[in-house]
């Protein structure tokens, strides 16, 4: 299931950014799925809610999906608090 290890570098990339910026938590993420890029969403979101369930840096956030018809998963922006 090669969701979860996407939704794994997903959440080291938020944390990462957390630590940059010198932010205490991650309150919104919007990603862009492309239809074409061969991902399960609801197990992608299953996966990334499982990640940031476990770290308080992440815990809550709200996630938002943006869809087209490219083969992307891209991090679009991330909201810190």
């Amino acid at each position: 299931m090669h969701e979860f290890s996407l939704a794994q570098g997903l959440h080291w990339q938020l944390l990462d950014l957390v630590k940059q910026h010198q932010a205490d938590k991650v309150t919104r993420a919007q990603i862009l799925l492309g239809s074409n890029a061969g991902i399960v969403e609801e197990s992608f979101l299953f996966g990334v809610d499982i990640l940031c369930r476990q770290d308080p840096r992440t815990e809550g956030m709200e996630v938002t999906i943006t869809r087209d018809d490219g083969q992307d998963l891209m991090l679009m922006q991330v909201d810190l608090a």
